[in-house]
């Protein structure tokens, strides 16, 4: 297993994959030296603060998708994904580990497995059933219970003992909570078939409505809430109570759970019954959906349209006092996951001159150096590299004479630690760039907006 892990983290390099630097062997014991993941196991995120909101949960699984298949596009297979083999480096980028089950498959990519391996609530039915397995369709299993897992917070398949959660895995029925959106209910119904070959493929779950339209389950979700809901009268003297500030507080899921009450739906892996539709991993119609929300509630789906005009203001002026009375205006939700904030996506120049572009770059340099002595040969990433090593004492010839050692030796060793660290900084950098032109624009409209809400306030 320790074999076979070294010799996967050596021939995968992904961002979304862990990186090995060194392996150190001693008489008793061998270590591996991989780079550090700071924010943990993804399985004490979910149980320690609840499950992701999907517009969340929905860039980490891309993630985890596009890792798993630049595995098989190598010939590799996890054998291993779960929760707790998932770690996060920040709110919204994470990096698979564990590669100790993970097996190249010679023969092609139809190749027969016979080992059990993995973590039972894992597995999937052809583990327990036959005698031999292919192993991407059980790494799309995985993939398929963890998403379950990220976004619903416990598993689909339960049982105090090994036999009886093979028993439950076999037979099939799950629950799946109805407060979920319908692109993420048919996505893990399409990936949660009992017949591997009529699982949908890596590339299929990519191009998904759940992974391509993160944003549009919230939309529809609040489309659902303001038709379910009554309008609220305006009044002139209003008070708030407690109830309607937990309620003001509560996240998207739990509002639409309380005012659309829809039942969990009743799921089994071996029914087929509409579950090979074309469009069944795209179940909404997008520009069609759109233009109906926008007709009957234009606010309902934000950015995406027009902004509409707030009604008037009323002000009520009593002798001296002048002062802003009107229902407090519910805030726009914020982007929130298990109570911390969340990065803004904003795309930035690759040429742009406030930072090295040092992250985007992969290839064979990343993992060995070049085996050239011509620096112009090299790109910038590895130039700058190898110029810090030779600060070091680690010169061009020392750095191609360890290369056929390649993580057993301490230089090489040195060589990934540098080039790990340029591209984190590369990372950082381009993070500090995007906060920049994001804050700044605003910055004077957000001082101006808290000295109003200073100056606002209601009058019982």
């Amino acid at each position: 297993m320790l074999s076979s892990e070294i010799g996967t983290l050596e021939c995968v390099h992904h961002p979304n994959i862990l990186r090995l630097f060194e392996v150190v062997e001693t008489l008793g014991r061998v270590y591996l030296v991989t780079e550090w993941i700071r924010g943990g196991e993804l399985y004490n995120h979910i149980t320690q603060g609840g499950p992701l909101r999907e517009i969340h949960a929905a860039p980490l699984f891309k993630q985890l998708l596009l890792a798993v298949k630049h595995m098989h596009s190598l010939g590799y297979v996890h054998r291993d994904i779960k929760a707790e083999n998932v770690l996060l480096l920040s709110e919204d980028r994470l990096k698979l580990a564990d590669f100790g089950f993970s097996t190249q498959l010679i023969n092609g990519p139809n190749q027969k497995l016979d080992t059990f391996c993995g973590s039972p609530p894992y597995a999937a039915p052809e583990l327990f059933s036959d005698d031999h397995y292919i192993g991407a369709p059980v790494d799309v299993w995985a993939l398929g219970i963890l998403l379950y897992f990220m976004v619903v917070g416990n598993m689909p398949f339960r049982a105090p003992t090994i036999p009886g959660l093979k028993a439950a895995i076999l037979k099939g029925d799950y629950l799946i909570p109805g407060q979920l959106s319908l692109p993420c209910i048919r996505l893990i119904q399409r990936i949660l078939i009992h017949i591997p070959a009529q699982r949908p493929s890596i590339d299929d779950i990519l191009n998904s409505q759940f992974v391509q339209c993160p944003t549009l389950s919230a939309e529809l979700m609040q489309h659902e809430i303001n038709l379910h809901s009554k309008p609220s009268k305006r009044s002139i003297f209003w008070v708030r109570s407690k109830s309607q500030r937990l309620r003001k507080s509560a996240s998207l899921r739990d509002r639409y759970a309380e005012v659309v009450k829809k039942p969990p739906i009743s799921m089994n892996t071996r029914q087929q019954d509409e579950m090979f539709v074309p469009n069944f991993l795209q179940p909404i119609e997008v520009g069609h959906v759109l233009m109906l929300i926008q007709a009957k509630d234009p606010s309902a789906i934000g950015e995406a349209t027009t902004p509409v005009k707030r009604p008037a203001r009323r002000f009520l002026l009593c002798g001296s006092l002048k002062k802003k009375v009107t229902p407090i205006e519910t805030e726009p939700e914020k982007q929130l996951s298990n109570g911390k904030l969340s990065a803004r996506n904003i795309e930035v120049a690759v040429d742009c001159p406030l930072f090295k572009n040092y992250d985007a770059e992969t290839g064979s340099c990343i993992m060995l150096p070049t085996p050239t002595d011509d620096l112009s040969e090299l790109t910038a990433l590895e130039f700058e590299a190898r110029q810090l090593l030779a600060e070091m004492g680690l010169n061009t010839e020392m750095l191609i004479n360890a290369r056929p050692s390649g993580p057993r030796s301490d230089i090489i060793g040195a060589y990934r630690i540098v080039v790990n660290r340029l591209q984190k900084q590369s990372w950082l950098a381009r993070k500090h760039v995007e906060m920049a032109l994001h804050i700044e624009p605003n910055a004077k409209k957000g001082a101006d907006r808290d000295k109003r809400a200073e100056r606002s306030c209601c009058i019982l």
